[in-house]
């Protein structure tokens, strides 16, 4: 597929993307946009399953295969949010096409809630921990295919009844990965249909086009077309622990 018709699926999928505003759910299984992460929450007691489709543009360089994840997520106190997250591989420590788990943690910390004038602050780390390396900020990596460490900052801004964020971050740990030097996205929720949001992105690698949707009440479908080459996808099903 060309250059181009990757650009208009991207158009499409903003555009034709199916039925509260809508959180984005990033491919790491955390509250985010598309491919990063930003500085909204979910509320508290709010608990997420689900699963992502990751072509191999999206995967580190040595996979070469088309790979995906499923998660399980629950945000504590409306300021604390953890995940956990088992990424299929193949071949990694056999010889053959075999598939295996790489389970990692994501952790999220919201110092600075969003205020009139003042953005949200997320402090956060994915996949930092591993049996073959404790010291997260060790520059051998070990199984942390998608390790990082960032600071990201949110702020919602009402445009009549739509409502705009805008996301400034950057990774900071650790830098020979797939993650790091600074990103940012814009995620757009029209008041004709709040149930949808149209997000673009810079991920510190290339820039993402998509979409998230609410469908019925508790199920979101999201789709983006990463740095216009492959296309992404993902679903999660979630709902409030506490009422």
């Amino acid at each position: 597929m060309t250059k181009g018709r990757y650009i208009i699926t991207g158009i499409i999928l903003i555009f034709i993307s199916c039925t509260i505003p809508v959180f984005a759910q990033s491919s790491l299984g955390v509250t985010g946009l598309l491919n990063t992460p930003s500085a909204d929450m979910q509320p508290d007691g709010v608990f997420m399953a689900g699963g992502n489709f990751f072509p191999k543009k999206l995967t580190p360089d040595r996979w070469q295969y088309n790979s995906g994840n499923y998660f399980l997520n629950i945000t504590f106190l409306s300021f604390v949010e953890v995940a956990y997250r088992c990424t299929l591989l193949r071949g990694e420590f056999k010889a053959g096409n075999h598939w295996q788990q790489d389970r990692s943690i994501s952790l999220r910390l919201r110092p600075i809630k969003e205020s009139h004038y003042v953005p949200a602050v997320v402090v956060g780390s994915n996949d930092m921990l591993t049996t073959s390396e404790l010291n997260a900020f060790n520059a051998v990596k070990g199984n942390r295919h998608f390790a990082s460490i960032y600071v990201v900052a949110t702020k919602n801004i009402p445009v009549g009844k739509h409502i705009l964020g805008f996301t400034l971050g950057s990774y900071i740990f650790p830098q020979n990965t797939l993650y790091k030097g600074p990103f940012c996205g814009i995620q757009y929720t029209p008041s004709f249909l709040t149930p949808v949001s149209l997000m673009a992105e810079y991920d510190a690698n290339g820039v993402n086009v998509g979409t998230s949707a609410r469908l019925f009440k508790h199920l979101f479908l999201h789709a983006f077309v990463y740095d216009f080459q492959a296309l992404s996808c993902g679903i999660r099903y979630e709902f409030r622990l506490l009422n």
